[in-house]
């Protein structure tokens, strides 16, 4: 399903148009209110905001979105949009930002993008959960824990982490966690890695770790860590 949020503008019959033609189930929320209550009664994989107003303006409703829609795909598209605003946008949650008007196969392939990525498809369903000794993570059921502490991760933060920890102690640069998580090269957005990776480790640094799960390597990138996870006899029984 995709679900369209109408945030005040008057190209949202448009993109339900254009966004059917992806898949039927094309649903539109004329609401903040009505589209957290649907996130919250069933599974919606891809969720597109369409602003014709200042970001900032609805900034709560954002938050609140990307907070409920924890396994969705969030992509705004802004009738009002500068770079300040995609910047910000990614920074706290959004997968996807696009310029209205756009070109409407772009949009759609950005959409299928989304729609492949998300843990309903049949290209998630076939990803195996990543057991580092005391550290799991299951893209399945969104589910990740460390030596038994259940860790709570937006989508793009459990993305990356899920990422870096199917190949560890493997070096990436900004650019290809941007292209590998976020599913897009944003040239000049590579800092929006950085926020991500920052509001992570503040969550993993709850955990019961002697050392940093995601390291940097100075001049080069992120890897995960693997040295740093307690062997499994050690760990705490995995509870799902």
């Amino acid at each position: 399903m995709i679900l369209i949020v109408n945030q005040g503008t008057a190209h949202c019959s448009d993109l339900h148009r254009c966004l059917q033609r992806v898949n039927e189930q094309c649903a539109t929320a004329t609401n903040m209110v009505t589209a957290l209550h649907k996130c919250t009664h069933e599974y919606v994989p891809v969720i597109v905001l369409a602003l014709n107003q200042p970001l900032i303006n609805c900034l709560d409703d954002f938050r609140a979105l990307v907070r409920k829609a924890v396994n969705s795909a969030v992509i705004v598209v802004a009738q009002q949009g500068c770079d300040a605003e995609r910047i910000l946008s990614l920074e706290l949650g959004a997968q996807d930002y696009l310029d209205y008007p756009c070109n409407p196969a772009e949009l759609q392939a950005r959409v299928r993008v989304q729609l492949r990525r998300t843990p309903g498809s049949s290209l998630k369903m076939k990803d195996q959960p990543v057991q580092i000794g005391c550290f799991r993570i299951d893209h399945n059921y969104h589910h990740a824990t460390v030596n038994g502490y259940k860790l709570s991760l937006t989508a793009t933060e459990f993305d990356l982490l899920y990422f870096l920890a199917s190949h560890p102690d493997q070096v990436f640069t900004r650019g290809q966690l941007l292209s590998s998580v976020w599913g897009y090269h944003y040239s000049g957005y590579e800092h929006t890695v950085n926020s991500h990776i920052n509001r992570l480790r503040s969550k993993l640094e709850k955990a019961p770790l002697e050392s940093k799960l995601v390291e940097t390597v100075w001049g080069v990138g992120y890897k995960f860590n693997s040295s740093s996870v307690m062997p499994t006899a050690l760990a705490l029984p995995y509870s799902a």
